[in-house]
């Protein structure tokens, strides 16, 4: 089945529901207008609140920027294990705006995994209700396949309850003076690298705003998965964005790439005409507002100034009282097993973008 033509320039930072209608191409008569069917009027009134929101970007790493600053190879260094290539340069997909609002209007799913193949996660798509688990999100996705199911093991929901969260904390963000997950500054965050990765995060599984400036609990898991080179569980993690996206945690829907890409999982490759197109996936051109010059040599300290972006406060209390309710979510751990000899991902960081 084709995919969907990717227009090639992306501009603006927030993109409203004025862009084009999908299947509006060539000589093709337009496809008529997706209305979802709802079960309840409470999903509708939802639906009807996601509908108003504002589409975020979703930032990739955009190498000749990096290269300028002088961080690329500390920053790619961070992300070189293949599911973080794969979370930022392997799901490049648009948001269609109706059956993104349709499935988060109607997800549910628990605060906590015990098990990621059991089926718990509920949701409605174009008009059909869906039960999957943790480990189908991650496979729809494209972190694993049907047969590697031991990409699961040694992988982590969570940062071990034998480190100290507020020790890492101090120890990635040694300007802060008195660090607290969902508080402390990414300003404070050190070297440099860690807060463009942060800003990055910030636009994908954290799911806040593009250049974030709070680092938030998700963000926390993540760099300390990066920098001890931990398999997180990734189909727990969107399950919990979708989860916050659900319940208006920001005012902006940054899922719309991810559910996207799994409804094509599942077999929906076909099923998005008449629906509303946002190519909301950008390379991150605007690095944190601090001089990216080798910053990680001028010693530890917390930098003045704030990342790039005009968040809301009221945006930022919400997502901090959504993560606060994660913190105590989940800690589970198996030991690691590495893939399957000559298994590749689609798409490594390697070969794409680098001439945007």
């Amino acid at each position: 089945m084709g995919r969907t033509k990717q227009t090639s320039k992306r501009q603006r930072d927030i993109i409203g529901a004025d862009s084009s209608r999908a299947g509006q191409s060539g000589s093709h008569q337009p496809a008529a207008p997706y209305l979802p069917q709802f079960v309840d009027e409470a999903q509708r009134k939802k639906y009807d609140e996601l509908m108003n929101m504002s589409v975020g970007q979703r930032l990739y790493p955009h190498l000749p920027t990096l290269g300028q600053a002088g961080i690329r190879d500390e920053v790619m260094q961070l992300l070189h294990r293949d599911w973080w290539q794969h979370l930022f340069f392997g799901i490049d997909e648009p948001t269609y705006k109706e059956i993104t609002c349709e499935v988060l209007s109607s997800f549910k799913a628990p605060k906590t995994f015990d098990n990621v193949f059991l089926p718990v996660i509920k949701f409605r798509a174009f008009g059909e209700s869906h039960i999957i688990s943790v480990s189908d999100i991650s496979t729809h996705l494209g972190f694993n396949t049907l047969l590697d199911v031991a990409r699961f093991e040694g992988s982590i929901l969570d940062i071990p309850p034998e480190v100290n969260r507020k020790d890492f904390g101090k120890s990635i963000a040694p300007g802060a003076s008195d660090y607290k997950p969902q508080t402390a500054p990414s300003t404070a965050l050190h070297p440099f690298q860690f807060q463009v990765v942060h800003a990055l995060l910030s636009s994908t599984v954290s799911g806040r705003a593009e250049l974030s400036g709070k680092v938030s609990a998700t963000d926390l898991f993540c760099l300390w998965c990066m920098i001890n080179e931990r398999r997180s569980i990734f189909g727990a993690l969107f399950a919990r964005l979708f989860l916050r996206q659900a319940n208006y945690r920001v005012k902006a829907i940054f899922a719309g790439p991810y559910i996207t890409r799994l409804l094509k999982g599942m077999g929906y490759e076909d099923r998005f005409e008449g629906m509303t197109r946002i190519d909301s996936t950008h390379p991150m051109k605007k690095l944190p507002k601090i001089i990216p010059m080798r910053i990680q040599e001028q010693g530890a300290g917390a930098a003045e100034g704030e990342l790039g972006g005009n968040e809301e406060e009221d945006d930022e209390h919400e997502h901090e009282h959504g993560e606060r309710e994660m913190e105590h979510e989940m800690a589970h751990e198996v030991p690691y097993v590495p893939p399957p000899q000559g298994y590749v991902y689609p798409n490594t960081w390697e070969g794409m973008h680098q001439h945007q």
